[in-house]
């Protein structure tokens, strides 16, 4: 009775193992195929919709070096809001 209470114990430890490590194994694999996670794709497509109207709305035409300027400094300004969020709540 004890024996079989410690198989049993036992194949519901490796089958939690086996399902941590499947979890696991996928948040390396995703990432490393080049798959974004359920809904980062929508915001990026977002965030380029913005920066796209704004520096239509500032007169700049699309396809101009003036236009890839503007997209660039909407990125350099997105990407220091994020690093002062993060050095924020690191604190």
């Amino acid at each position: 009775m004890l024996i079989l209470a410690l198989v049993k114990q036992n194949v519901l430890l490796t089958a939690l193992i086996f399902i941590v490590a499947a979890v696991l194994s996928l948040g390396v694999a995703l990432p490393a195929a080049g798959i974004r996670p359920y809904g980062e794709q929508a915001i990026l497509e977002q965030i380029d919709h913005e920066d796209t109207a704004l520096c239509g709305r500032l007169g700049l035409v699309i396809r101009t070096s003036q236009f890839a300027d503007c997209m660039i400094m909407l990125a350099d300004l997105r990407q220091r809001h994020v690093d002062l969020l993060t050095s924020y709540f690191r604190l």
